[in-house]
């Protein structure tokens, strides 16, 4: 089989130069085009320290030319270009948020901005891959969760689906400020994070909407979700804690065999005993689940690392999906510990 053909648009940010990193190791992958505006003309391991990829950059695409498209670019940005893509028969995996929600309204309430290609946002394909690896399979349209719902919806989803909780979710999440992605503001400054954690979006972050979407249609009705995120001082790395209400006669046990069976055969997701640190799934694109127990309410935890599992890695798995690729392949699955 010849190597997928591939570009990266938006190579030089976080999440774009994680992606880099990741296909640029792939066994079944050469990368044709890595697309940076701001940066177009210059090596990638000019503008990114410690990249070993010396290709130079550019600030166009002929889509003719790959096969596939990973999209790593501000919101509304790539929802413009994706429908020359499309038909250029390149395969789209956007890391935006633009095609996540169902609702474009949603989107415009919540982004702020006027859809930019509402005519393709019906097809595009929610992309978790543990809970639509099939229909990620047959699409062309990838649209790839974002760090803190991929987290929540881990923690969440297996009860909600089975119907042993009630559908009122508490999601608190704690997120590395790399989170934030690379251009600077004073909300992501050194010396304003540092030594210093502080809850954000408290009257509604928009992730939220993803949350809502994406819980409801695995229990099958409307759900209520309380999302708090935070912002931590350390690089990378996200937590999420869910704290679920059992249904009346639903124990512990019974929970952790929902999740257990849920981790089982999914190469990217592991069942702790302990709750997860972080640092456990640091640089992998595995998410580390934990169903604790309190007072009759279900503590469920998981970490993950918001640029891999949380972004660029889930692309990747995303793409392995659809194209019939090995799930993990190009994919660190060992942490860097300590």
């Amino acid at each position: 089989m010849a190597p997928i053909r591939a570009a990266v648009a938006g190579a030089t940010g976080y999440l774009g130069m994680t992606c880099t990193a990741l296909l640029a190791g792939h066994p079944d992958v050469v990368l044709v085009r890595l697309l940076s505006r701001s940066h177009a003309g210059r090596r990638h391991s000019d503008v990114v320290p410690g990249s070993a990829v010396d290709m130079v950059l550019s600030d166009g695409l002929d889509p003719g030319e790959v096969e596939v498209v990973l999209a790593a670019l501000p919101h509304a940005v790539a929802a413009a270009q994706a429908g020359s893509w499309l038909a250029g028969g390149a395969v789209v995996v956007d890391m935006s948020a633009d095609f996540r929600l169902r609702d474009v309204d949603l989107y415009e309430r919540w982004y702020g901005l006027q859809h930019p290609a509402c005519d393709l946002a019906a097809s595009a394909v929610y992309a978790l891959p543990e809970l639509h690896a099939a229909a990620v399979r047959g699409a062309d349209l990838l649209a790839v969760p974002g760090c803190y719902p991929t987290a929540a919806l881990l923690a969440t989803v297996p009860a909600l689906k089975a119907g042993l909780v009630a559908p009122d979710v508490i999601v608190d999440a704690k997120s590395g400020v790399s989170g934030a992605g690379r251009s600077p503001s004073a909300g992501t400054h050194f010396s304003e994070v540092n030594e210093s954690v502080h809850a954000y979006g408290v009257a509604g972050h928009r992730h939220s909407a993803e949350m809502v979407q994406e819980m409801s249609l695995a229990a099958g009705g409307a759900v209520r979700v309380t999302f708090v995120p935070h912002l931590i001082p350390m690089t990378r790395g996200l937590l999420a804690t869910a704290y679920l209400r059992p249904l009346p006669g639903v124990g512990h046990e019974q929970l952790r065999a929902v999740y257990a069976a849920f981790c089982e055969g999914l190469p990217c997701l592991r069942l702790d005993e302990n709750p997860p640190p972080t640092k456990s799934v640091s640089g992998t694109n595995l998410a580390a689940l934990h169903v604790g127990w309190q007072d009759g309410v279900a503590v469920v935890t998981c970490a993950v690392d918001n640029l891999v599992k949380g972004g660029a890695g889930q692309a990747v798995q995303a793409m392995n999906l659809r194209f019939g690729l090995e799930e993990t392949a190009g994919l660190p699955t060992r942490s860097r510990w300590p």
